[in-house]
């Protein structure tokens, strides 16, 4: 069963929304990403997130250096969350 929690983080001095679904798989646990903003989701090199390890937080298919802005603030707020929920 999927679980789904949203997230907040800035973009150009603005604060988003972002929905995150989350799946367990046997090899990681998946987000994917929902946003509002089309310019955002234009912006995105993926709408998924894996977690192959407890702390790490990856977008699938996406080369780290190649990650922009909203990808790390995106990654921030979920590993925000994800730790806050943990603890």
């Amino acid at each position: 069963m999927a679980r789904i929690f949203s997230i907040e983080f800035t973009f150009n001095g603005a604060l988003q929304h972002a929905m995150i679904t989350v799946r367990q798989t046997p090899f990681h646990t998946e987000y994917k990403i929902v946003l509002q903003s089309i310019e955002l989701v234009e912006l995105l090199l993926s709408d998924k997130i894996i977690s192959p390890l407890p702390g790490v937080f990856l977008f699938a298919n996406v080369s780290e250096a190649d990650y922009n802005e909203p990808m790390k603030q995106i990654l921030a707020a979920v590993s925000q969350r994800v730790h806050s929920v943990r603890h």
